[in-house]
């Protein structure tokens, strides 16, 4: 069998929906892939439909089949086998399902938000190597068909034009090729996601995705039936931000002394205070699964709407940028040769 490759978030949320579907309908769950592969058109899906069932088979557990075939996140196999201990796995893999669903629309907004700067960034680029290797010759040709007096005037400002455009072009290569590392290289991509979440511009982005993500885990496990300290304990597993890891320990460890839950998330700071107040008030009423759900939807939204504000400020910071660059270059290059027209008129 060909090895099988990673789920992104979009697959994980399929294949665990399609899961859930199975388990609702009381088919037999190697019964139920050996349908969905002849349905589906996704070969990688198909091969771990055939992989999943044959062990199924041989009478392993489900987290155990997902666990081997080493696509999953290890996330969900832990959630799936928590679901196969408590008896409500289908619970917990509709909540899996809603779970990566949000994390992949969540990726999409940053994914948007990257592409659209790197693209700014990379015209940017394409207009310098046009100045540099077109533009300023044209201009130093120019200059040279006037007379001695005059080109040796003006021949500083066309070298200071084409040290200023070789500069920035030199700039923006590297500029592009850091991007490139940071895409390509995964250490690189969390020692720079550590910087994202410490820098001053870019903190409070950090910290909503992180409380995006911290919200949707929450309501997922709270909805599949767990309780609400075992939860922060494997909310742990899937938090990166350090600020939110070290508040997430400590609210755990109020809970662990006896400190109500809703007054622990109140005082350890890891949710806005609103949220925290509601969850309050569904701690004692019995909606608790509920305002987990709106929590973990209104805090996608927020974290949403800040990348959104982040580029509507990056962008035109850009094309600004971008702006000055190019006009202080032909500026440079303009006003000697305007001083020339208008001696010569």
């Amino acid at each position: 069998m060909a090895k099988l490759k990673k789920l992104n978030n979009e697959q994980t949320a399929y294949f665990c929906e399609q899961l859930w579907l199975i388990v609702n309908t009381g088919m037999p769950l190697d019964d139920g892939l050996d349908i969905l592969a002849e349905d589906v058109d996704d070969d990688n899906i198909k091969a771990l439909c055939d992989h999943i069932a044959d062990e199924l088979t041989c009478g392993k557990t489900l987290f155990n089949a997902m666990a081997t075939s080493g696509v999953f996140p290890q996330y969900a196999v832990s959630m799936v086998e928590i679901g196969c201990v408590t008896g409500r796995i289908d619970d917990v893999l509709k909540s899996l399902s809603e779970y990566y669903e949000n994390r992949s629309e969540i990726q999409r907004t940053v994914r948007y938000a990257v592409f659209h700067p790197c693209m700014l960034l990379l015209m940017m680029t394409i207009v310098m190597v046009v100045l540099v290797v077109k533009v300023i010759p044209m201009f130093s040709d120019i200059f040279a068909q006037f007379d001695a007096g005059i080109g040796d005037a003006v021949s500083q400002t066309v070298s200071t034009a084409y040290f200023i455009g070789q500069t920035m072009l030199v700039i923006l290569a590297v500029l592009i090729v850091v991007i490139c590392v940071i895409t390509l290289i995964r250490p690189v991509r969390m020692a720079f996601s550590a910087f994202f979440a410490a820098f001053p511009l870019t903190r409070r982005v950090s910290r909503d995705l992180a409380q995006a993500k911290l919200a949707d885990a929450m309501s997922m496990m709270i909805c599949s039936g767990i309780a609400p300290e075992e939860a922060l304990e494997h909310t742990l597993t899937v938090i990166e931000d350090k600020y939110l890891r070290r508040q997430l320990e400590d609210c755990l460890e109020r809970v662990k002394g006896g400190e109500y839950f809703s007054d622990a998330i109140c005082n350890s700071g890891i949710l806005p205070k609103v949220y925290a107040r509601s969850l309050r008030i569904a701690y004692t009423s019995g909606s608790f699964d509920e305002v987990w759900k709106k929590i973990s939807r209104r805090s996608s939204e927020t974290a949403q709407n800040t990348l959104s504000g982040l580029v509507s400020f990056v962008e035109p910071a850009i094309i600004i940028v971008l702006a000055l660059m190019i006009g202080s270059i032909l500026m440079t290059i303009m006003l000697p040769l305007m001083n020339i027209m208008t001696s010569i008129g």
